[in-house]
């Protein structure tokens, strides 16, 4: 008896195990589920751009270090549009929504905007930093001595005002660290540490979490919505409001669609199986593997992110087609005048090998994305293959143990003609792709040859702002910044001048102002740098103040102790902005570059350009590192590609040699394999002729798909080879595989595909595509295992069957296993 064999004969002496030891097996089974689920509290998401890399990618190294000495890069950033900027009522609604943001967010480390813009100024010897509305006008002349100030000081123009005068800004910055303890407080935040800083100099800074960021967000979002009105038309975009917006549209439609996607295979179920008891045994299986699942990731603490949050309807689609498999076959043999326990034994044996395999080959096309650069992506391919195997287990144990105490009954020889007629249908295909295998082909390498010309019009694109519809508040938001403002992203450039002191040297200082002007003057399309804030302004504006005031006098000192001086001024004038910039061993500088949010693919190129010009321009003065939040977006771009290229590699080196092991035949398990990669291929020509880009949503559908698609191609090619090694010809196998498991397949697929369809429901359009191209490649691999798989076995085994006539090469026969 072969391995094969074997193992058949194993599943089949679990079928009668389980029978005789149900209870046992579903109190063992309900006990760890009921574990697994009281920990689902404990869930947490994560959806923060800046976790997209692995903490340990230089890029990410290089941000993180940046926030832990100048703090965060992202502002939630609010521009309010009205007819006249400079006029005591729309200044008053100004104070009035500054001031209660203030008073009413929490983590909120500093908020900026014209209220408390700084105003540097001499009187005789004295150096005075205040707040630009210190000092609150009162009448026109007031009004126009504040429009002077404002027009004139060249900070202002597209950081707290917009050129055109319209437009102005609120920027709050959040505390870099998260407070002290592990749970949100509703009144943290305004203890007054400074920055966020956890209390007690042993404990190590935890950055802000991403749901202590939403809270300030949302409550920011409460407020302008009080404050809007005509004349004061309030826009807010910036890093943190993108990601509460992603997270929690993310949780809303995941939920939905689980909800609807539940409710679409119980209809399915139904209309295709005729029995309740087929529509609540899967999904109490299902249900109870997804649950487990995100059980053990709280228990683990492991988040919810970008990546994993198609888990619970992945993993009720895997689930059911599991389940559907053995209760298809459970009930063909059961009609046949079986009782319950022979069915259930004859369906392990039948058919547990592949559904063991079919897991095995699912799990490795996805654990595939475990060499993923991108965390997000990395954490499905953890946690995606942990769930199919939780499904295997509660399918082949607690489903048996199930169906072993529910009531169950067959009248022998009842046989329901709207499955008889969908077999017939399907026995049809496949005697058609038997008897005409070269015409199947044919048409395949057509429809493959038009799918290789979509992609080479195939394009890359990862831009978030664009998955939202129009009309939407961040998307609205960002353009109008990125239109009247110049951008509300930010490029930041850390500049290390070698030695303490050194960034008081006035050569290195003009060095950095003519970073500016290089960095002002830079234009690529409709790209460019709206404004760049660096030390070189305090030092300038500290220059003219104790100079009468005089614009010309706005100029780097020539003398390195007087510019020491006059910093140590600015410092003592009780301004804190001086740590924005410099470090206080004024080594490290921070250059700030404000940008419009662009397509992530276009700023590796800028950045490489960025970086070469700033190196010539600083020489060997100073090092430099660019960093902030788009820099990281770019290097998520890079890495998209790096990870579809691996994935879609480590998915055929796990489930090629599978398939091999499966079939026993080399060359026709690399034939098999070309149903798998027919979806695929025709998905990414689809996504070249539709326009579809691929991006950090849909990177994963083509490594998604192989894993699913070959389930199909498992259970097809597994009955083919037992009634073909029975010495069955060809054409006679793929006709009883089809009766047999045609209708398993059909069900699967058609389950398979509606659980993706649901995300047409989607808000955000990623997650619409991913739905359309994921459900689509089902159904096409159920067509491409029924017709082109039928039409290559039939090729691939006809030298064989030629030597079976010639009495040579007979395999030796092995007992049937009919259905």
């Amino acid at each position: 008896m072969g391995v094969r064999a074997r193992l058949e004969q194993l599943f089949e002496q679990w079928g009668h195990f389980v029978f005789r030891h149900p209870w046992l097996l579903l109190g063992v089974m309900l006990g760890i589920s009921a574990f697994l689920i009281g920990q689902l509290p404990q869930l947490r998401s994560n959806t923060s751009t800046d976790d997209f890399l692995r903490a340990d990618d230089p890029t990410r190294v290089i941000y993180d270090d940046f926030r832990h000495r100048f703090g965060r890069d992202e502002r939630i950033m609010l521009a309010i549009e009205a007819d006249e900027i400079f006029d005591l009522d729309f200044l008053g609604r100004l104070r009035a929504l500054h001031e209660e943001i203030e008073d009413q967010v929490p983590f909120v480390h500093e908020i900026k905007s014209l209220i408390n813009a700084r105003l540097t100024r001499g009187e005789a010897d004295e150096l005075i930093v205040e707040d630009l509305l210190e000092v609150w006008p009162e009448g026109p002349e007031d009004l126009a001595l504040l429009r002077q100030r404002v027009t004139s000081n060249p900070l202002y123009e597209n950081f707290y005002i917009s050129s055109d005068g319209r437009v102005t800004t609120i920027a709050i910055e959040l505390d870099t660290y998260a407070p002290s303890g592990g749970e949100i407080d509703e009144l943290a935040g305004f203890d007054g540490e400074p920055d966020g800083q956890r209390s007690g100099a042993e404990e190590e800074p935890v950055f802000l979490s991403e749901p202590e960021s939403s809270s300030a967000v949302v409550r920011v979002r409460e407020i302008v919505a009080r404050h809007r009105a005509p004349g004061f038309r309030v826009q807010m975009a910036g890093g943190p409001v993108l990601t509460e917006t992603m997270n929690r549209v993310m949780v809303r439609d995941s939920m939905r669609g689980l909800g609807l996607s539940l409710t679409v295979i119980s209809v399915l179920l139904f209309a295709l199986m005729r029995r309740w008891v087929s529509v609540l045994l899967p999904l109490l299986i299902v249900v109870l593997s997804m649950l487990c699942t995100l059980g053990l990731m709280a228990l683990l603490d492991a988040p919810i992110t970008v990546g994993t949050q198609i888990l619970p309807a992945f993993l009720v689609a895997v689930g059911v087609c599991d389940a559907v498999h053995v209760l298809a076959v459970f009930y063909r043999r059961l009609e046949q005048g079986g009782d319950k326990e022979e069915a259930m034994a004859f369906t392990l044996g039948h058919s547990g090998l592949a559904i063991l395999m079919t897991s095995l080959t699912t799990a490795g096309g996805l654990i595939s994305f475990t060499a993923a650069d991108l965390e997000p992506v990395a954490g499905l391919g953890v946690w995606a293959p942990v769930g199919v195997m939780l499904a295997l287990v509660y399918t082949i144990v607690f489903l048996p143990a199930l169906v072993a105490v529910v009531p169950i009954r067959m009248p022998a020889g009842q046989r329901e003609k709207g499955h008889d007629r969908l077999g017939r249908v399907l026995v049809a295909m496949g005697d058609f792709a038997a008897n005409r295998p070269w015409s199947v082909v044919a048409a395949a390498t057509v429809i493959l040859l038009v799918s290789f010309l979509g992609i080479t019009r195939l394009h890359f694109s990862h831009n978030a702002i664009n998955w939202f519809p129009e009309g939407d508040e961040l998307r609205t938001g960002t353009l109008f910044m990125n239109e009247r403002l110049g951008g509300a992203m930010v490029i930041e450039l850390l500049v290390d001048s070698g030695g303490e002191d050194g960034l008081q040297d006035p050569a290195l200082l003009d060095r950095l102002d003519e970073v500016r002007r290089y960095a002002e003057g830079l234009e690529v399309g409709d790209w460019s740098v709206s404004k760049t804030i660096s030390l070189v302004d305090i030092v300038k504006e500290s220059h003219q103040a104790l100079n009468e005031n005089r614009p010309d006098y706005y100029v780097i000192p020539r003398d390195r102790r007087l510019v020491a001086q006059e910093l140590l001024l600015f410092e003592n004038s009780g301004s804190d902005d001086l740590a924005d910039f410099v470090d206080p061993e004024f080594r490290t500088a921070r250059v700030t570059m404000r940008v419009p949010w662009m397509d992530s693919l276009f700023y590796p190129p800028i950045l490489i350009e960025l970086d070469r010009s700033l190196r010539r321009i600083l020489g060997d003065a100073a090092e430099l590192q660019l960093t902030g939040l788009l820099p990281l977006l770019a290097r998520t771009f890079t890495a998209t590609i790096d990870t579809m290229a691996k994935s879609y590699l480590i998915a055929l080196a796990i489930i090629t040699p599978l398939m091999i092991l499966l079939i026993g035949h080399v060359t026709r398990g690399f034939l098999s394999m070309i149903p798998n990669l027919t979806p695929v291929i025709m998905v990414l020509g689809c996504m070249g002729w539709l326009g579809i880009p691929i991006d950090g949503s849909n990177l994963m559908v083509g490594a998604i798909v192989i894993g699913l698609a070959v389930d199909d191609t498992i259970h097809f090619m597994h009955n083919f080879r037992r009634y073909y090694d029975q010495g069955e010809d060809a054409k006679a196998a793929i006709h009883h595989t089809l009766q047999t498991t045609g209708r398993a397949l059909l069900l699967t697929s058609l389950v398979l595909s509606a659980g993706f369809f649901v995300s047409v429901t989607a808000y955000m359009q990623n997650m619409v595509n991913f739905g359309l191209l994921a459900g689509g490649a089902i159904l096409a691999a159920f067509l491409a295992n029924v017709l082109l798989a039928s039409a290559l076995m039939v090729i691939a085994t006809r030298r064989d069957e030629a030597r079976r006539r010639e009495g040579r090469g007979a395999p030796v026969d092995r007992p049937a296993r009919a259905a």
